[in-house]
């Protein structure tokens, strides 16, 4: 295959034929994008290699389009070059081919490729290397490998061209003695093409058996890409590429990356330039993702690691629709405007153009009978943001920041959440700033109960009159306080009136006289005899009355289940009027008539799931409930689902079919959840003396 921003061309030997998209990423919405099978003229033609030239510099109104490709005649192993011309609004193509040889020997790499100003086209096989002058359809330089390479034996594998030099990659001798083969990245000045300069790609020192690299295997293949002067040579045996920089007569190795990826089997089969500083590169793992069996990773050029690539195609926002099922990537190829196409293993293309700042490339759904699968730039979905143009992914927001995803413009930047982190909710990839008192958690859960250590009402009695604590609530009903306060008032009556005694005044005696009648009616100690027993009977009263109060108080406190307010009469408001004790009772044993009832009812409550989304883009017409039963069954439930979009909540709520069971939520989609809110309730019901309450927490 071979790809520029104008035209696209893959070769099919198997259906001997060509396709061709013209316009290729164009919006695919409108009627610019054309798509033509170019059938092979002849069934005696292999084709080597293509390369495009795009539209041609006569055309009237980018009507014309040019193709060159490298073939042979298999019946005679003859090796010949082609330009082919295709017309965009009917698909009418013509050939013109010039043979390059007698043939008599096959060609197992014929490499051709179109310099920047699609002007001259230029060859290399293992016997010649050759330059086409497209236009003229003259070959105007045809010279023998035996001047161009610096060591015989050369076997070319891979190769790119920019305006005025190539590179070319393939295994040649480091010792024309020992006859050893490396791996050689070879330069070449197009206006002359003889004496290349060649490169070590490796500094490996195994020895390589020849049959593995004069003739066609996978593992031993490499791949060539320019960009500017930065050229990317990808050795696939090794999992490596190697970035060099042209410096006119030779190329200088800059950085040189060794990947093992523990479950890949194919690492750096093909490789290219992104953009100025962002390497694409081809991993084949059949394990890794549910869209294809291969991946392309992108990395910064500067940061090369394992663990480090920018982003993966495809991804869970650019993923390949189920038409395809799960190809392998057999090539790819990136244009100078960072556009890119995929060619499958089942010969299926992928379009994937450049998407800018605040968009993505996603796929397009067809039902249509195409070879062509075509992916939009749309906007980042909520959550998302992107700051410049790539052919990745958007990137989620950082904490604190939200993007709604409903904005009709591109988001370079999410918003800022608010400031009151305390009851803000803006976690990764937030949509909206949710406040948390708004999704309260809740329990009917209670601490278990425990007896206290007094557990007589005579000693809870006891403890209650005659203790003192400095809380202002406990002190004012403290039954001991009071007393001392009457008792206080009481003893300053007894030492006044004791004054007054020793005073001697006659109205003042007359009136003691009277208190001392009205005391000894009060006293119930000394049964009238004492007038101090009056005065310590005021005291008693107090203990008595507190007595009486916290004593009904308590009683009232029974039973416990009609209970609700804290016990205010005394200093511990958690008192209760009851004694606890626990015991673990197998389920499996038979149980009591007076029992029975209650377990009837626990086994017959039916319990409502609901899960809540808080903080997603998922809606309810992206998310399916299921029980999984023994094995790969499973039983779709009905759901009731509500959702929000100013809130970014989607609520879920289903009927559990059994108490013990497996429900799995199924959601399909691009975007994160925030956090999970889970809700069990269940209805109340009455049978005789047993009451099941209402189940409600979250």
């Amino acid at each position: 295959m071979s790809i520029n921003d104008d035209m696209f061309v893959s070769a099919s030997n198997a259906f001997s034929n060509f396709a061709v998209i013209m316009h290729p990423f164009r919006n695919t919405t409108n009627t610019t994008t054309t798509r033509c099978s170019m059938r092979y003229n002849t069934t005696d033609r292999y084709v080597h290699s293509v390369g495009v030239v795009g539209i041609a510099k006569n055309s009237t109104n980018a009507e014309h389009f040019i193709f060159v490709f490298a073939a042979e005649k298999m019946s005679t192993m003859t090796p010949y070059v082609c330009i082919g011309h295709i017309m965009k609004s009917t698909c009418i193509s013509t050939v013109q081919c010039t043979d390059m040889g007698t043939g008599g020997f096959h060609q197992e790499y014929f490499l051709i490729g179109v310099d920047n100003t699609g002007t001259f086209a230029y060859g290399f096989s293992s016997s010649f290397v050759f330059k086409l002058d497209i236009y003229a359809n003259n070959i105007t330089l045809n010279v023998s490998t035996n001047s161009v390479w610096p060591s015989l034996g050369f076997i070319l594998h891979a190769m790119d061209v920019a305006d005025t030099w190539a590179v070319v990659a393939g295994y040649g001798y480091l010792d024309d003695v020992k006859k050893n083969y490396a791996a050689l990245g070879c330069l070449i000045d197009l206006s002359m093409i003889i004496n290349a300069s060649c490169t070590n790609l490796t500094s490996e020192t195994t020895y390589l058996v020849p049959s593995n690299v004069i003739s066609y295997n996978e593992l031993y293949e490499l791949s060539v890409g320019i960009r500017g002067q930065k050229v990317l040579v990808g050795v696939h045996r090794l999992s490596t590429f190697v970035v060099f920089r042209n410096l006119g007569s030779s190329l200088n190795a800059t950085a040189k990356h060794i990947l093992s990826y523990p479950d890949a089997y194919s690492f750096g089969r093909v490789v290219d330039w992104a953009d100025d500083t962002t390497i694409a590169v081809l991993v084949q793992d059949p394990d890794t993702t549910s869209w294809s069996k291969s991946q392309v990773f992108f990395y910064n050029e500067r940061l090369v690691m394992l663990t480090s690539p920018l982003f993966t195609f495809p991804n869970n926002q650019q993923i390949l629709g189920s038409r395809l099922s799960r190809p392998s990537f057999a090539r790819f190829g990136i244009t100078s405007e960072g556009n890119m196409a995929i060619l499958t293993d089942n010969a299926d293309i992928l379009i994937i153009p450049l998407a800018s700042a605040g968009y993505t490339s996603i796929w397009i759904d067809t039902i249509e009978r195409v070879f062509a699968f075509y992916f939009q730039p749309t906007l980042c979905i909520g959550g998302t943001y992107k700051n410049r143009s790539s052919l990745g992914p958007c990137q989620i927001c950082p904490p604190h920041t939200r993007n709604p995803g409903t904005f009709v413009n591109a988001v370079l930047q999410c918003i800022p959440c608010s400031n009151n982190s305390s009851t803000s909710f803006c976690p990764l990839a937030s949509l909206v700033d949710i406040d948390l008192n708004t999704v309260s958690t809740y329990s009917q859960a209670v601490a278990y109960p425990e007896t206290g250590g007094t557990t007589d009402v005579e000693d809870l009695l006891l403890k209650n009159m005659f203790q003192l604590n400095s809380d202002p609530r406990c002190l004012i009903i403290s039954p001991l306080l009071w007393t001392l306060i009457v008792g206080g008032v009481s003893l300053f009556i007894l030492v006044f009136m004791i004054v007054i005694k020793e005073c001697e005044c006659h109205q003042c005696v007359k009136c003691r006289e009277k208190a001392k009648n009205i005391f000894k009616h009060t006293d119930i100690i000394g049964e009238g005899e004492m007038w101090a027993g009056g005065l310590a009977t005021f005291s008693i009263l107090v203990l008595v009355s507190f007595s009486c109060w916290f004593s009904v108080s308590f009683i009232r406190r029974y039973p416990i289940e009609e209970v609700v307010e804290p016990a205010t009469f005394a200093c511990d408001q958690s008192l209760v009027n009851a004694q606890f004790s626990s015991g673990l009772v197998l389920l499996d044993i038979p149980k009591s008539k007076e029992s029975q009832p209650i377990f009837d009812l626990l086994d017959a409550q039916i319990f409502y799931l609901t899960i809540e989304l808080i903080n997603t883009g998922f809606m309810c017409d992206s998310i399916k409930t299921q029980e999984n039963l023994s094995g790969t069954k499973y039983v779709t439930l009905l759901n009731n689902c509500t959702e929000s979009v100013p809130e970014a909540i989607t609520s879920i709520t289903l009927a559990v079919p059994r108490h013990e069971t497996t429900v799995q939520i199924n959601m399909t989609g691009p975007y994160w959840i925030g956090a999970i809110r889970l809700c069990i309730r269940g209805e109340g019901q009455i049978n005789m003396n047993a009451t099941l309450r209402q189940l409600d927490f979250c």
